[in-house]
């Protein structure tokens, strides 16, 4: 989850603040920004819906997508913990067809999803979205299975 002071700056990342992810193990070169989720509940590709929640999750906070990724920067990063409900409604608007690239295969479609999430860091800092939820103004859905899950 990231938050940024204003309108996103995805070129040097001036208006980003935090960067809340579950971090990169083993660091440099490990499982990238992953965590198991036992909480996802009724996937139905074929409607676009599904959802997703978590409570207290442990993260770290970066304060920025460069620094989660090469930590340059004093302090490095803060402990911090996020919740998250993710709830995709459909319909389906469109869909991208069978992903199939070396070492991939899936399904991804368009749908839309509404999402409450909040996060703090042991700096002091903490965020809580609208409690009435949020619209997302582009909502993925997939299923991707990637290296030795691939067929």
């Amino acid at each position: 989850m990231d938050l940024y002071r204003s309108r996103y700056d995805f070129t040097n990342f001036t208006t980003q603040v935090h960067d809340f992810d579950p971090g990169i193990h083993p660091y440099p070169s490990g499982l990238f920004w992953t965590v198991p989720n036992p909480s996802l509940d009724s996937i139905n590709l074929g409607l676009g819906t599904a959802r997703m929640t978590m409570t207290d999750l442990a993260v770290t906070d970066f304060f920025d997508i460069p620094n989660a990724l090469f930590r340059f920067q004093d302090p490095v990063s803060s402990p911090a913990k996020c919740s998250f409900d993710i709830h995709w409604s459909g319909p389906v608007t469109s869909r991208g067809g069978v992903t199939n690239s070396p070492g991939s295969t899936g399904e991804l479609v368009m749908s839309s999803a509404t999402m409450t999430w909040s996060a703090s860091n042991a700096l002091g800092f903490s965020f809580r979205s609208n409690p009435e939820g949020t619209t997302s103004a582009f909502a993925q859905l997939g299923k991707i299975s990637n290296g030795v899950f691939a067929e």
